[in-house]
């Protein structure tokens, strides 16, 4: 089985059920979404993981996406998109 590389975009939006928090999804389909009220920003880690971050750019914890990380990029304060070999 050969590998793939796949696009995953992280945000800090408002998820389907109304409320603030994180959504991850890859380009056909949403991967996660869970509540955070207090996030506020993102920022892609060397190592391509992404820091959810509070106010003041303050770390509040650490998303690791599956798969190898090839090479990730901010699109904005709130949206991320790091490519994984699957």
């Amino acid at each position: 089985m050969s590998e793939r590389e796949v696009s995953i975009s992280v945000r800090v939006t408002t998820i389907r059920d109304g409320t603030h928090g994180i959504s991850m999804s890859a380009p056909d389909k949403i991967l996660g979404e869970w509540q955070d009220s207090g996030a506020v920003s993102l920022a892609v880690t060397e190592s391509y993981a992404v820091s959810i971050c509070g106010k003041g750019d303050k770390h509040r914890y650490m998303l690791t996406l599956p798969g190898t990380p090839v090479r990730g990029e901010m699109l904005s304060e709130t949206e991320a998109i790091v490519i994984v070999k699957l």
